[in-house]
């Protein structure tokens, strides 16, 4: 689901996954042993264990280091056998069964560990497994595995991975709203002193949760890997109408105000501003349905959703239960004094005092920011959205360093005709080509055309080493051509090319170092291949692997183009709304202000640019402008009562400053709280943009009133 829609390399490898095998549908069990790994009662486990696993539903394939065959020529009638590569009951043979193995590149690092102390079994499943059908595979190879006891043993695949990251998803599901409640509980308390100030608001918010789950629900949608986090996000930003709504009810009620009166004003008086919220908060998540990664665009459109049901409950359940649930404490303290006004006086005054010395911290924070932002690096790993600790980035981590690794490497080659698979001159730059992936690029657990025909020449010439090569007459490849079509070997052969549609494939494996290791790589590998291999031309490198990072590469133009839609639509909807120009700076500045702090701390901190991480601009902005168009909105109202820009913006620091304040704290504590996540990918939406909000905060009470009195000082 991550992959780009509607692009070349998507379609590409779709139609290469028809001709060929998909390269993730695979599990691998690697198992210790605590001596060496040639001993009979280990190899014979080993061998029961491969029986037990081929067995399974779904197990379209199991081989493992004792069922390994080799072939050879029979000397007598000529024909080919097969031989096992290692019995597991012979002893005796071992030495010289070892010294067979390590002289192969085919089987060290795919079947036995490069340090000679595991082997590995590797299956194939079933293409495109339901996630049921994945959860039970997975757990009857684990059953099958703990049976036999070994040592240490290590299990890794699709299957396994999506298992563990469901689950995962349904603690962590559970788990930030709890820490988002029970923050949110003690913030409302802080501000309201009152039951009815957390159990209106937290009202509100769940049910516009579950409307926006039973919405998923009714569209068809299930909750993905993006969507665990909206129940947190909207459970924090759904607050934000809520307290302010509740902080003007409460101001009024200060003033003498009877209750239903003073609900009436307070809606009347804000709902301009409410709505301008909610619906640029919705705006900031919609822009992210322009990406081409389905499960962002998803998650912005119903995230949005999400928001603008929070707004309207706000409209009409809030009200209700203000009038019929007769909060007697909550209207007392609002009568009682408020500490809040004499700490933001001080703060407004500091503010004036300063206004120098603000202006010039801001100047210097922006250019050593930008010097951050020209550092960040655009990077990714199949696995970085685990933590390091979790089971599955650990089991990786050994296949890392064992055997060839877990990420898969997958080139095509388009040959133009029926004879160029025969040809000496073609197969002679293939296999030198499989040479430099193998020896310089790094591909292990090789599979290649060229290297099938090398074994089989061997095989033609009773298994004497010097004929491991491309041979030079047609009528030996001829010959060759004819044994690849021949039992088991077929199965190879039809992995390595198809001649449907003359494609050749190269596969392996390669470590999990990034994209950024293998863009240069690739750019290697494309000047030899342009250098050495001129009949090879027609390639393209695709893959799971290399989907991902054609996503990560897209992604500084995407996040660029959906933040400047959002501040685009954003300033022009302020625009139009309030009837002037001075609105659309006065509401984008202080909000570009810490997406560029931020940027700059991701690029110091050497936090990369991903698909998690991309979309955390998109969300601040939306979120941060919330507390302008607040402020902005309180301006114009006290500037419509004829109140001088000082005194307006002096009345609204003090009123409207509070508010601000405490929707922060509840926003950025519910966002603070996906820290706790395994994924680094949540870990940094919560981090990054509850510290963005935080620093809006600051930059909204520092620098809104002072560019207010500056575009407004001549009314």
């Amino acid at each position: 689901d991550f992959f780009p829609k509607n692009d070349p390399d998507t379609e590409y490898y779709l139609e290469f996954r028809k001709s060929f095998e998909t390269d993730n549908d695979f599990f691998i069990v690697a198992l210790e042993n605590e001596g060496s790994i040639f001993d009979s009662t280990f190899l014979s486990h080993v061998d029961s264990l491969t029986k037990k696993l081929q067995a399974l539903p779904n197990v379209e394939e199991c081989v493992g280091p004792t069922s390994l065959m080799t072939y050879a020529v029979d000397p007598l009638f000529g024909g080919v056998f097969e031989t096992p590569l290692l019995s597991a009951n012979s002893a005796q043979s071992f030495k010289q069964d070892s010294i067979a193995i390590w002289k192969s590149p085919s089987y060290v690092g795919v079947f036995f560990g490069t340090n000679g102390k595991s082997v590995a079994i590797n299956m194939k499943h079933t293409q495109m497994l339901s996630k049921e059908k994945c959860d039970d595979l997975a757990k009857n190879i684990q059953v099958e595995v703990d049976k036999f006891q070994f040592k240490k043993s290590h299990v890794i695949g699709r299957a396994l991975g999506q298992k563990l990251y469901v689950e995962l998803m349904i603690k962590e599901l559970a788990l930030f709203i709890s820490i988002s409640l029970v923050l949110t509980t003690i913030f409302l308390f802080i501000a309201f002193r009152s039951g009815w100030g957390i159990v209106i608001p937290t009202t509100v918010v769940l049910l516009s949760i579950i409307w926006t789950l039973g919405f998923l629900k009714i569209m068809g949608k299930d909750l993905d890997l993006m969507l665990t986090v909206l129940p947190t996000i909207l459970f924090v930003v759904g607050m934000s109408d809520s307290v302010h709504v509740l902080t003007k009810y409460m101001q009024e009620l200060r003033k003498g105000k009877e209750k239903v009166e003073a609900i009436r004003y307070a809606f009347k008086s804000i709902r301009l501003a409410t709505f301008l919220t909610a619906l640029t908060t919705a705006i900031g998540f919609f822009t992210l349905v322009f990406s081409n990664i389905q499960p962002i665009s998803d998650f912005g459109i119903y995230t949005a959703v999400g928001v603008l049901l929070a707004y309207g409950l706000t409209y009409t359940l809030l009200p209700a239960i203000l009038i019929l649930g007769k909060p007697k404490r909550m209207n007392n303290f609002a009568l009682s004094d408020d500490f809040w006004t004499s700490k933001l006086h001080n703060g407004f005054m500091w503010v004036l005092r300063n206004r120098k010395s603000i202006w010039i911290g801001g100047i210097v924070a922006l250019a050593i920011s930008a010097w951050g932002v020209s550092t960040i690096v655009v990077d990714n790993k199949m696995l970085e959205d685990l933590k390091d600790d979790h089971v599955l980035k650990q089991e990786f981590s050994f296949m890392e360093k064992e055997f060839a690794g877990c990420r898969p490497f997958e080139l095509g080659i388009v040959l133009p005709n029926d004879s160029a698979i025969r040809s000496v001159k073609v197969l002679k730059q293939l296999d030198t080509l499989e040479l430099y992936l193998r020896n310089e690029y790094g591909v292990g657990a090789m599979l290649g055309y060229a290297q099938l025909v090398k074994e089989s020449n061997k095989t033609l010439n009773f298994g004497s080493e010097e004929y491991y090569t491309i041979p030079d007459s047609t009528k030996e490849l001829n010959e060759i051509a004819n044994l690849l079509q021949q039992g088991p070997i077929a199965r190879a052969t039809a992995l390595a090319y198809n001649d449907s549609t003359h494609t050749l494939r190269i596969s392996g494996k390669v470590g999990d170092i990034g994209r950024l290791h293998f863009d240069s790589c690739n750019a290697k590998l494309n000047a030899f291949i342009d250098a050495n291999c001129p009949d090879l031309s027609n390639r393209k490198i695709t893959g799971t692997a290399h989907l991902i990072d054609v996503n990560n590469r897209s992604l500084i133009e995407n996040t660029v183009w959906d933040l400047f839609i959002s501040v685009l639509v954003i300033g022009i909807i302020m625009g139009i709304v309030y009837k002037s120009w001075r609105m659309i700076p006065l509401t984008i500045l202080p909000n570009l202000f810490p997406l560029l702090i931020v940027a700059g701390i991701m690029g110091f901190t050497g936090i990369p640019l991903k698909v998690s991480t991309s979309i955390i601009f998109n969300i601040a902005f939306g979120i941060a402008v919330d507390d302008t168009i607040h402020f902005l909105a309180r301006v114009k109202s006290l500037l419509g009562e004829g109140l001088s820009v000082n005194y307006a913006v002096k009345r609204t620091f003090l009123t409207t400053g509070k508010a601000m304040i405490v929707t922060t704290l509840i926003l950025s504590g519910g966002f603070l709280t996906l820290i706790f996540s395994d994924f680094l990918g949540t870990h940094y939406i919560g981090l990054l943009v509850s510290l963005t909000l935080f620093i809006a905060l600051f930059a909204e009470l520092l620098y809104s009133p002072l560019i207010v009195m500056f575009f407004f000082k001549k009314r």
